[in-house]
């Protein structure tokens, strides 16, 4: 009795032997983990952009999400083939083309069943299968060679377990590829624009500089690249990125062709040049020369080959600032008063130069004196006088003019220390100047200055000649004590730099033939 018992608890073990062999799957490698995790919500969604085009949106999703770990998703184990699932349905595919496996072999199984089919070309957007336990997507074939990326990437060095591992080429021999029953794209428009642009406008040669194409319904693209203006290359541009390098300096230009089935758009032109050789000049320039402690003073650099510029600071004699430049700008808050000097230095991996000095000044006061003059004393009408400013803090003067003891006229903030007026009416003229900066201000005295007419016979100098010039000449020829020529050159018809009774009578004929 005993041992009918033994036979039939052993006779039940190996019935439940037979039972699991009949539900395992064949392939020992189908003994992973069965855990379905959907995570599509744990996905980094700001690092990719959908176009619309399922395929190539599902390989970007799988590109973008390089780095993240599966606990960063929400994974918890053997999760390649969820990661495949969830880039899928965050590419918007649905029930109908993508379902859920507990291994990558049901995986397998469930995505044929959803109209996937095995195909010899891989694509981009197809699955890759390794054996029976790992599963990637399609990135790109490029040159023959697969690329893909996934979740849950094994392998060593940098590919680390538990990991996306983000693009790389096939790591291992494919046993097949499934290209999922994506919707067929809609009829393309062709491209509306087309954009280039470089990583740098200046570089070596031998050195990199990278372009990158970018178009909203493009499937490649092509670049062009002129050396001045004759063309240096034409190729393409895979995946809208090229790096390139240049054996020859000059000035180089490039552009981007964007291109469907349907149509093309050129891009903007890039320029950029290649050197071999020191900066040939440095400029450097500012906004003022004259400032308040604590206002800001702006200075730009330009060259013709600087990759870097470094600025110099200078305060009565002695250094205060030596600083690289971000760009080509530098903005300096002075805090104290003084007589400052600047200057810049350009340069690259070949060498360097400096510009000419900038001398500006810093003040804590308003002006403390205000001086106008003239170059002459005496103009004629078509003659322009000249002002000249001088002031120890000014920034900007302003002019104050009269005629004949009248205000005549107005010039504001004038920034430079000289300015040119001209009259427009002959006068005795006076001038005084408002010297000013941002704290205050102080006026100058009065500069006097005439102005003659130049039309023949004005001696009254009222801007025309009639009787009364006659009536006049003739009072100052009888020697009135009460009357005064105004301009007595113009009296002088006869032109032997004297007034007498001969210019009277030319006089009087000029009247009676302007009549």
């Amino acid at each position: 009795m005993k041992k009918r018992k033994s036979v039939s608890r052993l006779v039940s073990i190996l019935n439940a032997i037979v039972i699991c062999l009949m539900v395992l799957p064949f392939e020992p490698k189908h003994l992973d983990a069965f855990a379905i995790s959907c995570c599509k919500d744990g996905f980094d969604k700001s690092r990719y952009t959908l176009t619309g085009n399922m395929a190539e949106d599902v390989a970007t999703i799988a590109k973008s999400q390089k780095g993240r770990t599966g606990a960063q998703f929400g994974y918890t184990e053997n999760w390649c083939d969820e990661f495949v699932a969830d880039c899928l349905e965050n590419a918007g595919a649905d029930s109908s083309i993508v379902g859920h496996g507990g291994t990558v072999a049901d995986f397998e199984s469930v995505m044929r069943k959803k109209g996937a089919v095995q195909v010899s070309s891989p694509q981009i957007g197809d699955l890759v299968f390794f054996t029976y336990s790992h599963v990637e997507i399609v990135t790109k074939v490029e040159n023959g060679v697969v690329y893909c990326a996934g979740g849950n990437n094994g392998g060593t060095g940098n590919y680390k377990t538990n990991y996306c591992a983000g693009e790389r080429k096939l790591y291992a021999a494919a046993r097949l590829y499934l290209r999922p029953n994506y919707p067929v794209p809609p009829n393309p428009e062709p491209p509306t624009y087309s954009n280039l642009t470089a990583d740098k406008t200046m570089i070596s040669v031998g050195e990199e500089i990278t372009f990158t194409a970018s178009s909203d319904y493009a499937t490649g693209f092509t670049i062009g690249v002129y050396e001045g203006t004759e063309q240096y290359s034409v190729q393409a541009m895979p995946d809208g990125k090229l790096t390139l390098t240049f054996d020859n300096a000059g000035e180089y230009g490039a552009y981007v062709t964007s291109y469907n089935s349907i149509g093309y758009a050129d891009s903007n032109w890039v320029g950029f040049t290649v050197y071999n050789s020191a900066p040939t000049y440095s400029n450097l320039e500012t906004d003022k020369t004259m400032i308040a402690v604590g206002e800001e003073i702006t200075f730009t650099a330009s060259s013709d080959y600087a990759t870097g510029f470094t600025i110099g600071i200078n305060k009565d004699g002695y250094r205060v600032i030596t600083q690289d430049l971000n760009g080509n700008n530098f903005s300096y808050q002075p805090t104290e008063i003084g007589n400052y000097y600047v200057y810049v230095t350009s340069w690259n991996k070949h060498g360097l130069c400096d510009s000419e000095g900038i001398s500006f000044k810093v003040y804590d006061s308003k002006p403390t004196f205000s001086k106008i003059s003239t170059d002459k004393t005496t103009y004629n009408l078509n003659d322009e006088v000249i002002f000249k400013f001088e002031s120890d803090s000014a920034i900007w003067y302003s002019v104050g003019i009269y005629k004949d003891g009248e205000r005549y006229g107005s010039i504001w903030d004038v920034t430079n220390n000289t300015y040119t007026y001209q009259p427009i009416e002959p006068g005795a003229y006076s001038a005084y100047v408002t010297s000013r900066n941002s704290l205050g201000w102080i006026d100058s005295q009065s500069v006097y200055f005439d102005v003659y007419s130049s039309i023949e016979g004005d001696c009254n100098n009222d801007g025309e000649f009639n009787i009364s010039d006659v009536v006049l000449l003739q009072k100052w020829l009888l020697v009135d004590s009460d009357v005064k020529l105004e301009n007595w050159k113009t009296a002088d018809l006869c032109e032997d730099d004297k007034l007498d009774v001969f210019d009277l009578c030319l006089m009087k004929r000029m009247l009676i033939e302007k009549r």
